[in-house]
């Protein structure tokens, strides 16, 4: 009898549990056809995390039921193929009993371009490791670019240079439908496709091309944004004219065209412009071996110098006049085995301009003795242009076996101007030294790399080999000449000194790589790898100058400023590491040895000079995934910076007689040890976003410059090898959207701090810099309504250097950028763009520099579906633009203003054009 009490009180206990479960049902329908939709998913995702939490299918009566359902807070998303995303936020008690009744389904095809079926949770969907957002979800104004269209995006942010951040990480490579555009140019896509092209917009992690083909992680991945357009957009042609004229000479017009079908893509674009734009992306020159002359290669993981420099871009120092032009073709044939991605571009860029910098220099000594004190004025004018090629062509030979080639270069020239005026002071303000000189410069680069990388897969999944071959080969030449006239007192007299030459300049660079790897597996998800790789790198620099001799001809040659150098390094290097792939964690451990031969060779003095090498390159990583939206990663890496052939080459660089440098052939290479994390956590329901990162870095031997300035002020750098130095730093951030004032906010925090080791008149100097600083942003809209974007930091700045310890730089830094556009009646639409600049006055740079930027247009749209716009627009409203930069650098502190674009009005006249086979314009 007891036991059948329990099993009563047992059962009347599960049925009271039961009874406190919530459920929903409801069933599906077609709103055309009024037929019931039969497999229609039917998902819920928790509110609190955006994880799945049931999902189920429609039955043959279109019907669907959830029960046993937890009380909290859900998102319900239900797809059909063909129609549009039903999706609503539901609230669910312990005994609620949720009955949705017919849900009404509408086919895309008949949706009316007026119409929001969608929800702002439809909008955004999570597939396994990718986030998708819906496009035609984010409403925004007619014409506008996909850049706009990002913005409105929760977890995308997007800086005042176009530079895109994702849920806490920087945007590495934007796709067009899974292919490059432009050379894999980011914001040629954000800035000038339209935004009524895109379908959907995929955020996502792409893996290497090697991880891609063995399907093991191998830790490498780039951030990338993927683009999918819209059916009929690859079906005809759409693109965008501007076109834009005002008085002082400013004038900026562009034209992008782009017509792709099916498979096929072509696209073309010019621009010409004095208002600063000089191409449709902001790191063209670090891809085709300008700006830096540094490159890392993550395949056979060394940096490398590439290029002469030759950059392109334009940062505001001067007034610029640019001409662009671009073409890219990309097409998928024979049942997709085989695919090409071509690019062309054209860059010509003038700039003149006038500016003034003042330099503080310590030395050892205290006081005012101890330091000096540089004021140039200067005039320049620089020509430059580059005709630039890229392409990729992939091939399956068949389903195993795989072949890439990838050709990347440049063929330019450039030329210059530059006058200088220079004032040496001690620090009780008398005039020690002065200058003036002219500098002139003619020359000419090339840059070529082709990589191509065979790839081959056993049937033992896991298994692979691939071999993979890049060749580099830079040439660049130059010549111009120096004329220097320098002043000093002595005894009271000023006597003048004269440099009068001709400088000529000629460097070549080729190198050579072959890398092997081999995978293995050993367990379900451990495999092992084997690499082995060889590598060339040959480096041939003529330095010469010639003094003018008594029968005018620059035909003296100087010995102590010329100079034949070669350095060639080779490098044999076997690596092995072992990886695991979980489902949620992916971690390896390796390490690569390297074997170098350095040798030297000084044509001039007719000597050789060969130094060896063993090094190890240990490396880890870690990355573990909490879920689709949730992940951390840990990683540790070490590597070798070999010294370039500018810092060994052993003459002085005398361009301008007051700084002077000098390389020195003695120096070793640099090992740098580097450890970063990273976490990110993205809840799309909710629209919450956090992250965090951070890096510490130590380097030995590192390649730094030895500072000497003599009792005239004058500064003659070398290089040489220090320990001691370091950099770290660490941010944070958080972002979530406000439901109930329907606004989003994000707010982060960022540590900056270095040490950095050199030696000022042979006194060892070490210079701490601490940067902690803030940032922050806010947006609204209302859809026809207005548009407010904001964004601001503040950042702080603490500098010592034990040379001298009684001096000590610190300063606040404020920016703020406030945007707002307004859509008023008559079809007339008001943009207003506030950038507010604040830099604290220092003891030595004392001047005002605040910068309130006001930035303005109104425009009336035109045509039809409002394509066109014709507006007026006005930049520097307020006439107070200033070009300003300041450097902190070990015991040298520099201020420079310039020249920069000032007040300017334009009226211009832009239209979004398109055309599908229908017919719709």
């Amino acid at each position: 009898m007891k036991r059948l009490i329990a099993l009563l009180l047992c059962a009347g206990t599960c049925y009271c549990a039961h009874a406190q479960k919530a459920t929903i049902k409801g069933s599906i329908r077609d709103t055309t056809n009024k037929t019931n939709l039969v497999n229609t998913t039917i998902t819920l995702l928790r509110s609190s995390d955006s994880s799945l939490y049931k999902f189920t299918r429609s039955k043959q009566d279109g019907s669907f039921n959830f029960s046993q359902l937890d009380s909290g807070q859900y998102g319900i998303l239900i797809t059909h193929k063909g129609y549009a995303d039903y999706a609503d936020h539901i609230s669910l008690q312990s005994n609620s009993n949720l009955d949705l009744g017919k849900v009404m389904l509408t086919l895309k095809a008949n949706l009316l371009a007026d119409v929001t079926v969608r929800s702002q949770l439809a909008a955004i969907r999570m597939k396994g490791d990718t986030t998708e957002y819906t496009a035609d979800s984010f409403k925004v104004r007619p014409g506008a670019s996909v850049e706009e269209l990002l913005k409105k995006m929760p977890g995308i942010t997007i800086d005042k240079d176009g530079k895109i951040t994702a849920q806490g990480t920087n945007i590495e490579k934007i796709l067009v439908d899974g292919e490059e555009f432009f050379g894999d140019d980011p914001t040629v896509a954000t800035k000038n496709l339209q935004a009524d092209a895109i379908d959907k917009v995929q955020v996502f992690d792409k893996k290497s091309d090697q991880a891609a083909f063995t399907g093991i992680d191998d830790g490498q991945s780039k951030k990338t944004i993927n683009l999918k357009l819209k059916e009929d957009k690859k079906k005809g042609y759409f693109g965008k004219i501007d076109l834009g004229g005002g008085l002082n000479d400013r004038w900026n017009n562009s034209v992008m065209f782009n017509r792709f079908r099916a498979k096929k893509k072509f696209s073309v674009y010019g621009i010409a412009s004095s208002t600063g734009k000089t191409g449709l992306n902001w790191d063209e020159n670090s891809r085709y071996g300008g700006g830096s002359n540094i490159d890392y290669n993550e395949d056979f993981g060394y940096y490398f110098s590439s290029g002469s420099g030759d950059d392109l871009s334009y940062y505001g120092d001067g007034l610029p006049k640019s001409w662009a032009a671009g073409a890219n073709y990309s097409n998928k044939y024979n049942n997709d085995k085989q695919n090409i991605n071509a690019s062309y571009r054209f860059n010509k860029l003038n700039v003149e301009g006038v500016g003034n910098t003042i330099t503080q220099s310590l030395t050892s000594d205290t006081g005012k003795n101890g330091a000096f004190y540089n004021t140039e004025a200067r005039k320049t004018f620089s020509t430059r242009f580059r005709h630039s090629v890229s392409g990729i062509y992939e091939y399956n030979i068949d389903s195993a076996t795989s072949l890439k080639l990838t050709l990347n270069g440049y063929k330019g020239q450039s030329s210059s101007y530059s006058e200088y005026a220079n004032v040496n002071l001690n620090g009780y303000g008398d005039t020690i030294l002065r200058s003036v000189r002219k500098n002139t410069s003619d020359g000419e680069s090339d840059n070529l790399k082709i990589t191509a990388l065979l790839r081959h897969k056993f049937k033992k999944a896991g298994r692979t080999i691939s071999l993979n071959v890049d060749q580099l080969t830079t040439n660049s030449t130059s010549s111009g000449y120096l004329y220097a006239l320098t002043s000093k007192p002595t005894e009271g007299i000023w006597k003048d000194s004269l440099t009068d030459q001709l400088k000529q300049n000629n460097q070549h660079i080729s190198t050579l790589n072959t890398k092997l790897v081999y995978t293995e597996p050993l367990a379900q998800r451990v495999f092992w790898e084997l690499s082995y790789a060889i590598r060339t790198n040959k480096n041939d620099a003529e330095r010469l100058s010639y003094n003018k001799s008594a029968g005018g001809k620059y035909d003296d040659l100087a010995d102590t400023l010329s100079n034949h150098y070669k350095f060639d390094v080779l490098t044999n290097t076997a690596g092995t590491a072992f990886r695991y792939n979980g489902k949620k964690l992916t971690a390896s451990a390796g390490s690569d040895v390297a074997f170098q031969n350095f040798n030297q060779e000084d044509l001039f003095k007719d000597t050789t000079f060969t130094r060896h090498y063993t090094n190890f390159f240990p490396r880890a990583n870690l990355q573990y995934k909490f879920s689709g939206s949730s992940s951390l990663r840990l990683n540790y890496n070490g590597s070798t910076t070999q010294p370039s052939i500018n810092q060994i080459q052993p003459v002085a660089d005398n361009t301008n007689p007051l700084v002077v440098t000098v390389g020195n052939p003695l120096l070793k290479q640099a090992f740098r040890h580097s450890f970063d994390f990273g976490y990110n956590s993205y809840k799309v329901l909710s629209q919450r976003g956090i992250y965090m990162y951070g890096n510490f870095s130590t380097t030995s031997n590192a390649i730094v410059q030895s500072t000497y300035i003599d009792q005239n002020g004058r500064t003659v750098y070398q290089y040489i090898n220090t320990n001691g130095n370091y950099n770290t730093y660490f941010g944070s951030g958080y972002g979530m959207k406000v439901k109930k004032f329907d606004f989003r906010f994000n707010v982060g925090l960022n540590f900056n701090a270095s040490q950095y080791t050199n030696f000022v008149n042979n006194v060892n100097n070490v210079t701490k810099n601490y940067a902690p600083g803030m940032n922050y942003s806010f947006s609204k809209s209302k859809e026809k309504k207005f548009d407010i974007w904001y964004y601001g930091n503040t950042n702080y700045n603490y500098s010592t250097s034990s040379v001298n310890s009684s001096v000590k730089t610190n300063y606040w830094t404020q920016y703020h950028n406030l945007n707002i556009n307004i859509q008023l009646p008559g079809k007339f639409e008001l943009n207003n763009e506030l950038e507010v600049n604040l830099r604290q006055k220092t003891v030595v740079f004392d001047n005002n520099n605040n910068v309130f930027l006001w930035n303005a247009y109104i425009g009336r749209k035109l045509l039809k579906d409002d394509k066109g716009m014709i507006k007026f627009s006005g930049y520097d409203i307020l006439n107070q633009n200033k070009g300003y930069n300041r450097n902190i650098s070990s015991s040298v502190m520099t201020q420079s203003n310039y020249q920069t674009l000032t007040r300017y009005f334009l009226l211009s006249f832009v239209w979004n054009f398109s055309r599908n086979p229908a017919g719709a314009n």
